[in-house]
């Protein structure tokens, strides 16, 4: 009977476990503003992981109203001793990132309103004692408005910090066409920009969404929207700068920059059929200086507001211009056409 009752208690202990992680989903119940929903266990501590084991748990907040919805805090903890076992996270904007034994034991993701983020945790036959926990904290968000991009001569611009009024804020722009958003930020570490998120499209018509190192590394730091809005989303964010274009302002370039002018001089070079669009976000009055015109005769300029028709030509590069130029704006273009140059820029305050 002794002999017997050994493989008794370890098949009961295995189906213990197993019957522990059975995948179970957080129920819609669970999803409110204020709650916590510990995974797979409770009381949030951690769980020993079986052998073989597969389990993808997806973590969602539902299509908010027109005014308010629920965004989630998620927070893995990382108890993986196994060299072969792994976390797969697929985040909201469908990046992956693969946590092993030797990372971060500590990671935090979030998910904006509408949006789902899941959480593949998979172990070898090799049983490790590996653990990990996974806490969802749920909040109320206050939907913000939606404006109609300026047009014409007026530059559409944000400093994201200027529109926070809580730990969630949105905006929403409508546009007759296609967005383009080029980020216009200085030299950033993009490893803590988690605090911005764009959605190309609306919380409840969400066409992709974008964190800031989905892009910075392209070579016009920027994106195009498949449909005719752009969400901004921004969880007390203090850093991103963007300046947003229809489409057709943009397409006629081979090369399309915005860029931030501060009170230190930036040093700028050109090449044929470029734009670039420089933005005083602190105040007024833009200063550029420095001018060396490398091909002549040079056919560029420099406009008031964004790259169309409307916007006033306020200074002709084909002058060659020897001294500092100071406009009173807070936004201006530089487009070349056929010419090669150089220049600076700073803030005129």
């Amino acid at each position: 009977m002794g002999k017997l009752m050994f493989p008794f208690l370890c098949l009961l202990s295995f189906t213990s476990i197993a019957f522990a992680l059975d995948c179970t989903q957080i129920p819609p119940s669970e999803i409110f503003d204020s709650n916590t929903v510990n995974i797979p266990k409770k009381d949030g501590s951690l769980q020993t992981l079986p052998g073989n084991f597969n389990c993808v748990y997806n973590i969602s907040t539902p299509t908010p109203t027109s005014s308010h919805g629920l965004y989630a805090i998620v927070t893995i903890t990382n108890g993986l001793q196994g060299v072969n076992d792994y976390i797969l996270v697929t985040k909201i904007t469908g990046s992956q990132r693969k946590i092993v034994s030797a990372g971060n034991k500590v990671e935090t993701y979030k998910v904006i309103p509408g949006s789902q983020l899941s959480v593949q945790v998979i172990t070898k036959s090799v049983v490790m004692n590996s653990q990990f926990a996974i806490s969802v904290q749920y909040h109320s968000a206050v939907i913000g408005p939606s404006v109609q991009m300026k047009t014409g001569s007026e530059m559409n611009f944000l400093d994201v910090k200027t529109i926070n009024q809580g730990p969630f804020t949105s905006l929403t722009y409508v546009s007759k066409e296609h967005i383009v958003l080029t980020l216009a930020t200085e030299a950033l570490d993009i490893s803590i920009l988690d605090n911005c998120y764009f959605i190309d499209g609306t919380f409840d018509n969400q066409r992709k969404i974008y964190e800031v190192d989905d892009f910075f590394y392209n070579d016009d730091d920027g994106f195009t929207t498949i449909s005719h809005h752009l969400t901004v989303v921004s969880f007390q964010e203090s850093l991103i700068q963007i300046v947003l274009n229809p489409v057709s302002e943009v397409k006629q370039f081979s090369n399309f920059y915005s860029m931030p002018i501060v009170k230190t001089v930036s040093s700028f070079e050109t090449v044929f059929n470029e734009a670039i669009q420089l933005v005083n976000f602190d105040s007024v009055g833009i200063v550029m200086d420095g001018f060396h015109i490398i091909t002549k005769p040079c056919n560029a300029k420099v406009v008031a507001g964004p790259p169309n028709n409307s916007s006033k030509t306020i200074l002709d590069l084909s002058t060659n211009p020897s001294k500092a130029q100071t406009f009173n704006a807070k936004d201006l273009t530089v487009i070349t056409n056929g010419c090669f140059f150089h220049f600076t820029a700073r803030a005129f305050n």
